[in-house]
């Protein structure tokens, strides 16, 4: 029986933070695969995405290339403009038959689940790899950083709603990449160097994406 993750999310853009997220959850858990699933419109998300869906997609594609264990979701149709998680993750099921599902996650997004469309389905359905986002705390001699994270709050709450939910924490530093410093970088005309793998960059480049100030 293989194991295989799903890994959802704007990616607006893909950058090094999600590969080093997706490669310890290869390297932790023992996956087989890792799907990626660039959302169409996430429900979730106050922002709209700046880059639209196939250049996403693209973005994507280029920055697994080199992963034979990393492959990109069939893109499915979706009349009604947005994507739950629950869908998504159907959709696939179908597809790979005879699998253990995990679902790669940041802590922040984790946090969410039990607002959640059909949280109560979902939750069961797979175990649950957690990054660690960062934390401020106030110590003795200030504010201090740290990567430590607790799902215990996220698993008490699914189980007043009925739902045991299986979940692990990623072993892994902060290393500060986000989509939004580098949309923060394009739009200042800073290179993207170290931030986004090099097909990446070259392709923000040459579309000069997220180079115009979003509309509010």
């Amino acid at each position: 029986m293989g194991k295989i993750a799903i890994f959802g999310g704007t990616f607006d853009p893909v950058h090094w933070g999600h590969l080093s997220m997706a490669e310890k959850a290869v390297s932790q858990f023992g996956l087989d695969k890792v799907i990626w699933v660039p959302d169409p419109s996430p429900p979730h998300k106050s922002r709209r995405v700046l880059a639209n869906l196939v250049q996403r997609r693209e973005m994507v594609r280029r920055a697994i290339a080199d992963r034979p264990d990393f492959v990109l979701s069939p893109q499915q149709d979706d009349p009604t403009g947005t994507s739950y998680a629950i869908e998504t993750f159907l959709y696939l099921q179908n597809t790979y038959s005879d699998t253990h599902w995990y679902w790669i996650i940041g802590s922040d997004a984790f946090q969410t689940l039990p607002q959640w469309h059909r949280c109560q389905e979902i939750g069961k359905l797979c175990y649950w790899l957690v990054a660690p986002r960062p934390f401020q705390e106030e110590g003795e001699s200030g504010d201090r950083q740290g990567t430590q994270f607790d799902p215990r709050d996220v698993v008490e709450q699914m189980a007043v709603l009925g739902v045991q939910i299986r979940c692990g924490v990623l072993e892994m530093p902060w290393n500060g990449i986000s989509s939004s410093l580098i949309r923060q970088y394009c739009l200042e005309e800073r290179d993207l160097y170290y931030l986004v793998p090099e097909t990446v960059r070259t392709y923000i480049t040459a579309l000069k994406l997220y180079q115009a100030r979003p509309q509010t």
